[in-house]
């Protein structure tokens, strides 16, 4: 895959799975990305939530997103996340999810936070390629 087919596979495969780490155990859970494309992976949660917590203490993450029927193809994801607190962003991420809408109206802008994962590197994965050696995409 090139770096494009990456994004394009995010962009119509945006749920996908975050692993951190709290100390040395790590957690992983679903997430769903805002948008993917050359700027970074941008994704959010809540300014209270055990992810936010983990990833202020380590940035590097690893996300997994998966395509029944093509292949069962597998694209993870490496690479460091930072912090996006943007205003405009956050309006945004809550007009293009409007079940977030309840949410910020009763917390406010500030529950939110944003992330991006920018130079992250990919590689992909299939059933039948499954023993081919790992060759990965720099994003």
């Amino acid at each position: 895959m090139t770096k494009e087919e990456v994004f394009e596979f995010i962009t119509k495969n945006p749920i996908f799975s975050l692993a951190t780490t709290d100390g040395n155990q790590p957690h992983t859970r679903m997430m769903m990305i805002c948008r993917a494309d050359e700027d970074g992976i941008l994704f959010s949660t809540g300014r209270d939530k055990d992810v936010n917590k983990q990833l202020q203490a380590n940035q590097a993450v690893e996300m997994c997103f998966f395509a029944p029927g093509d292949e069962n193809r597998e694209v993870r994801v490496e690479g460091k996340v930072e912090m996006f607190d943007d205003l405009e962003l956050k309006k945004i991420i809550v007009k293009d999810f409007p079940f977030l809408k309840p949410w910020i109206e009763l917390q406010g802008y500030e529950a939110m936070v944003p992330y991006i994962l920018k130079n992250g590197r990919a590689t992909t994965w299939t059933m039948s390629k499954a023993f081919e050696p790992k060759e990965y995409i720099q994003l």
